[in-house]
C-alpha cells in the first residue's frame, strides 16, 4: 500500500526535496495526486495524450519501446526516486514510451495545470522542482550515453568493420558484438539483429560462392558445346571451289551455342548444295537438334535428289524420337553452276531473295511447306528457275527480321526489303556484310534476341 502523503515527505527520495517543512508540505496536497499501480498495470501507454509528471514513492516501473510490426523492447527500469513523464510539463506532446509496473507501486502525479498555479502560489517550491527535473535529465543524459549511444558506437565500428571484411566468418565471434548482444534492452536487440544478419549473409555467400562455381562450370562446357557446334559449321571453299561459285556466310548465335545451321559444298563437279536452317527454341537443345539435323543433311545430301526428295527423307529421321517436339525450319537447295538451273525446297523458312545484277529484287516464296520435324510424312515439293550469271541469292534465319532495338522494335521484313531494295548485287560476301551492318546499326548494342545466320551465293561462270 502506498504509505500517507505526510509520511512520504519525511522519507521520500522524490517528493522530501520540495517541502522541506510542514508549510510546504501543505502547499503539495493541493496539487499532488496519488496513483496505485498493480504488476502489469499500465500507466500510460506509447503515443498517448501527455499532460503529467510522475513521482515514483515506491515499487519498479519499465519503460517499453512499441516497435510497429516488430514486436517491443524493454529502455530502461526505474525504482523509487525517479520521476516519469517530465517533458510532459513542458512540451504537450504524445508519450514517447509504454511505462508498466513490473510490482506494487505507489505514484504521485502532478499535471501541467497544477504545476502552473503552484508556480503562481510557491514560486520557490516550483523551481526547485525545476531544478529537480534538470537534475533527473542530465542523469537520463549521462545513461544514454553511457549504456547506450558508446556501446550503439563500439557496435557501428564493429558492423563496419564486418561488411570491409565482405561478412567473412571471423576466427572468433567479435566481442564487441558479443557482449552487446547479451545486454536485454535495444541495444542488445539490435546487437543480436547483426549477429543473425552476419550468419545469414555468411551462409548466403557459401551458397553463392557454390552456386557461381557451379555456374561458371556449366558456361565452361556451353563454351566448349558452342565451339563443337561451330564445327559443325562448313569451313571456307577451297580456292577450286571457290573459282566456280561465290559463297559466303555468317552466323552468331545468340548464346553460347545456338540453333542456326548452315552448309555449303559441291555434290560433283558443276552441282553446289546449300542449306539453311533455324531449330526451333535456344540453347542447348536447339544446339543438339542442330547438330543431328547438320548432320543428316551432309551425309544423305548426295545420295538423294532433287531436294524435296532429300527433305521427306530428313524430315522422317527427325520425327522418329522426338520426345522433345522440337524442329527446324530449313530451306535447301542445288545450284548447277555450269547451267545456272537453281532448285530448292523450302520447308517453313523464311523466303530467299535473288539480288539481280540490274538491282532487281525477287523473292522466292513460293511452294512452302512445314517445317521438318513437326509433321511425320510430310511431302516437300521442289521448286526450279535459272539463276542469271551475276545474280547473288541470298537467305538469312529469322534473327535477321526479328532483330530488336532497345526499345523492342522488330527489324521487319520491309526494312530488310528496302535496304535490298534497287541496289545492284555485288559479290556474295558483299551482300551479306551489308545486311549484317544494317541489323547492327539498328539495334544499337542491344542484347541479341535470336541467333543471326546468313548465307549468299553467286554463279561464277562464262
Amino acid at each position: 500500500m502506498c504509505i500517507s502523503l505526510e509520511a512520504a515527505f519525511t522519507s521520500s527520495q522524490s517528493l522530501a526535496p520540495f517541502a522541506p517543512d510542514v508549510e510546504d508540505q501543505k502547499v503539495w496536497l493541493d496539487h499532488l495526486e496519488p496513483v496505485k499501480l498493480s504488476p502489469g498495470d499500465t500507466l500510460f501507454r506509447q503515443g498517448a495524450a501527455a499532460d503529467s509528471i510522475y513521482f515514483i514513492e515506491s515499487g519498479q516501473l519499465s519503460i517499453w519501446l512499441e516497435l510497429p510490426g516488430a514486436g517491443r523492447v524493454k529502455l530502461r527500469d526505474l525504482g523509487p526516486g525517479h520521476c516519469l513523464g517530465e517533458m510532459a510539463l513542458y512540451r504537450q506532446e504524445p508519450r514517447g514510451a509504454t511505462v508498466e509496473a513490473g510490482s506494487y507501486a505507489c505514484l504521485w502525479r502532478l499535471t501541467a495545470p497544477r504545476l502552473a498555479l503552484l508556480e503562481r502560489v510557491a514560486p520557490a517550491m516550483a523551481s526547485a522542482m525545476h531544478r529537480h527535473v534538470v537534475g533527473l535529465l542530465a542523469e537520463r543524459l549521462d545513461h544514454s550515453n553511457k549504456h547506450i549511444k558508446d556501446p550503439l558506437a563500439r557496435l557501428a565500428h564493429a558492423i563496419r568493420d564486418l561488411a570491409e571484411n565482405h561478412f567473412s566468418a571471423p576466427g572468433t565471434p567479435d566481442p564487441r558484438i558479443a557482449d552487446a548482444a547479451r545486454r536485454q534492452d535495444e541495444v542488445g536487440g539490435i546487437a543480436g539483429a547483426v549477429q543473425f544478419l552476419q550468419q545469414r549473409l555468411q551462409s548466403y555467400l557459401a551458397d553463392l560462392e557454390r552456386a557461381t562455381s557451379a555456374r561458371e562450370q556449366i558456361e565452361s562446357e556451353l563454351r566448349i558445346a558452342g565451339r563443337i557446334q561451330m564445327s559443325f559449321l562448313p569451313a571456307p571453299l577451297a580456292p577450286a571451289d571457290a573459282a566456280r561459285v561465290d559463297f559466303a556466310a555468317f552466323s552468331r548465335p545468340a548464346r553460347e551455342a545456338g540453333g542456326d545451321l548452315y552448309d555449303g559444298f559441291f555434290l560433283d563437279a558443276n552441282r553446289f548444295f546449300f542449306v539453311i536452317g533455324d531449330v526451333s527454341g535456344k540453347g542447348v537443345s536447339a544446339a543438339l537438334f542442330m547438330a543431328v539435323t547438320a548432320m543428316c543433311l551432309r551425309a544423305l545430301a548426295a545420295g538423294i535428289h532433287p531436294a524435296g526428295a532429300l527433305l521427306n527423307r530428313v524430315n522422317e529421321l527427325l520425327c522418329q524420337r522426338n520426345d522433345t517436339m522440337q524442329f527446324v525450319t530449313v530451306l535447301a537447295g542445288v545450284l548447277d553452276t555450269a547451267s545456272g538451273e537453281l532448285s530448292w525446297t523450302n520447308c517453313g523458312h523464311p523466303a530467299p531473295v535473288v539480288l539481280g545484277i540490274d538491282g532487281s529484287t525477287t523473292w522466292l516464296d513460293d511452294g512452302r511447306g512445314p517445317p521438318a520435324g513437326a509433321f511425320d510424312g510430310a511431302d516437300y515439293t521442289t521448286q526450279h528457275r535459272i539463276l542469271r550469271r551475276g545474280d547473288v541469292l541470298l537467305l538469312y534465319t529469322d534473327g535477321v527480321t526479328e532483330a530488336l532495338d532497345p526499345d523492342s522494335a522488330l527489324y521487319g521484313e520491309e526494312r530488310l526489303s528496302a535496304l535490298l531494295s534497287g541496289a545492284a548485287s555485288a559479290d556474295a560476301r558483299a551482300c551479306v556484310d551489308r545486311v549484317v551492318r544494317d541489323v547492327e546499326s539498328f539495334v544499337r548494342g542491344a542484347p541479341q534476341a535470336d541467333d543471326l545466320t546468313l548465307i549468299a551465293l553467286r554463279s561464277i561462270r562464262a
